[in-house]
């Protein structure tokens, strides 16, 4: 497990593409492969992926969403070891060398890279992530100025999809990400899964990247409209992934939270989807249920016990906050 796949997904990305696939030009290893899903861009993405020899463009005829295309790529790929990279990130020289060992480590299915802002080099836009038993999630560290207190590997609960390694015969093997999750949300479900079926997640602090946080998707969507997209993916996960008691239970709280008006209208609309999605979402659970190896007990310690997230949106605004803080 030496050479690496590195999986892009790519929409109407041009203004990023050269930043990112120069980045990878410099890394400290080569010889792998660099699997561009182009989603059905608009703009001149698929012409500046192939001035770059080396990468592998996938196009497809419509818009997949981020797991689709993610899925795709890991079905094609030839090594198993696999690197995601948001378009919008620059990736230092030693990134995929000190990722690709950390992946090797035992029983490790994820990798969480040290993410960086691509205008602030000094900031932390997450290194893993963490989830409260509600199913929120947040990036561990966001906003806070790097001093070096994330630089020793730990367990995390999750490894955000912008920048991260995962073991591909794993992946495959546990269903990769949910394909009803046109975007976010993707990546916390995605290792909730793992660690139940009994693997590790951990941070690789040594492997960096610079992230524009959210240029890629900033045009198409709202901050709000994120948001409101994790949420309905997070109903779902927790339906699949929590004990049948403890769903109920997440449900029960996030339908009860006191929220204005407009933002819970919003979330009622969410409930309404998951009600659709109910049949499918169900022989999902039955999926990730017979692969279970671990009780929802096992996992507590790394899951939040309360309702508020503890990290900063912003500079500027309060530390804790009852809803999603990851948007990759």
């Amino acid at each position: 497990m030496n050479s690496v796949s590195v999986v892009i997904v790519n929409y109407n990305g041009a203004a990023d593409l050269p930043t990112c696939l120069e980045s990878l030009r410099r890394q400290t290893i080569q010889g792998g492969q660099i699997l561009l899903v182009d989603n059905n861009s608009s703009d001149n993405s698929r012409a500046i992926a192939r001035q770059f020899s080396e990468v592998t463009l996938i196009k497809s005829p419509r818009n997949l969403g981020f797991s689709k295309a993610v899925n795709l790529a890991a079905s094609l790929a030839s090594t198993q070891i696999l690197a995601l990279l948001n378009t919008d990130v620059e990736a230092t020289p030693s990134f995929l060398e000190e990722g690709s060992k950390a992946i090797q480590e035992e029983n490790v299915a994820a990798v969480a890279s040290k993410i960086l802002f691509f205008d602030r080099r000094d900031v932390i836009n997450g290194v893993g992530g963490g989830m409260n038993y509600l199913g929120y999630g947040w990036d561990c560290g966001l906003n806070e100025t790097d001093s070096g207190q994330y630089d020793d590997p730990k367990e995390v609960f999750f490894a955000s999809g912008g920048a991260c390694f995962l073991r591909r015969d794993i992946f495959l093997e546990i269903g990769g990400f949910d394909p009803y999750f046109f975007l976010y949300h993707e990546d916390v479900d995605y290792c909730w899964r793992a660690r139940l079926r009994g693997y590790r997640v951990i941070t690789c602090p040594t492997a960096v990247v610079y992230h524009k946080y959210g240029a890629t998707t900033r045009q198409e969507l709202g901050w709000d409209q994120r948001e409101i997209l994790g949420e309905r993916h997070n109903l779902r996960s927790l339906l699949k992934n929590y004990e049948l008691a403890n769903a109920l239970r997440a449900w029960r709280e996030i339908f009860l939270l006191p929220l204005p008006r407009k933002r819970k209208q919003e979330q009622m609309i969410n409930f309404t989807a998951n009600v659709r999605w109910l049949p499918n979402t169900l022989r999902q659970r039955r999926a990730v249920q017979n692969l279970r190896r671990l009780p929802d007990e096992a996992l507590k310690s790394l899951i939040l016990q309360s309702r508020m997230i503890p990290v900063k949106h912003s500079v500027s605004e309060e530390s804790a906050h009852p809803t999603v803080a990851h948007t990759a």
